[in-house]
């Protein structure tokens, strides 16, 4: 049964989803266009930032469903679809969350030093595939330095609606395994005396 704590901790849960993972998201955006650290090393950092970013995303919903499981009256359960609206509804608010952290850190550290940064790892991709001696690929890289100059900043809202989509899927994927081994079937309670 639904009821105001169910709504509770949806918010207390998705906040908390929502800060942790936009703090992840604004140390691999400070990674990768405003670090001076050179792309080979920024790689690996980005690879462990986000594989840790994941394990925990994965290990908060399943922390904050068990929870929310185990707060459900016995006798009303916790079904499959309850669990699942649950972990979609928590997913969608760290999105909002993360979108709107994203366009706030962009905006403060400049958007144009964002771009710089963007078409500076471009160029370090470029002189790597150069070193290579792969030059099949400069016109690729001259058209994604064109694409990443003619941009403009998108806005609050639509950066919000991908972050949305993006944490809804994920959310959803996640969810469609961990509802399965948190629900609880409804308990049928006797209230005979058996004397």
């Amino acid at each position: 049964m639904i009821n105001r704590d169910f709504w509770y901790d949806v918010l207390r849960s998705g906040a908390i989803l929502g800060v942790v993972m936009a703090l992840s998201h604004i140390a691999e955006l400070y990674l990768l266009a405003y670090s001076g650290v050179d792309i080979a090393t920024m790689s690996i950092y980005f690879l462990l930032e986000w594989l840790v970013a994941a394990a925990v995303f994965v290990w908060l919903l399943v922390r904050f469903s068990r929870q929310r499981a185990a707060a459900m009256d016995p006798k009303y359960g916790y079904s499959y679809s309850l669990a699942l609206s649950y972990i979609l509804m928590i997913s969608m608010l760290a999105g909002i969350i993360v979108g709107a952290t994203n366009t706030i850190f962009i905006g403060t550290m400049g958007y144009d030093t964002y771009i710089d940064g963007m078409v500076g790892r471009v160029d370090e991709m470029r002189a790597l595939y150069v070193e290579m001696n792969i030059d099949t690929l400069d016109s690729s890289f001259n058209e994604m330095v064109a694409a990443l100059r003619s941009a403009e900043q998108p806005s609050m809202l639509s950066t919000i609606f991908s972050s949305f989509n993006s944490y809804l899927f994920a959310g959803g994927i996640i969810g469609l395994v961990v509802s399965a081994f948190v629900r609880i079937k409804p308990q049928i309670i006797n209230t005979e005396d058996n004397e």
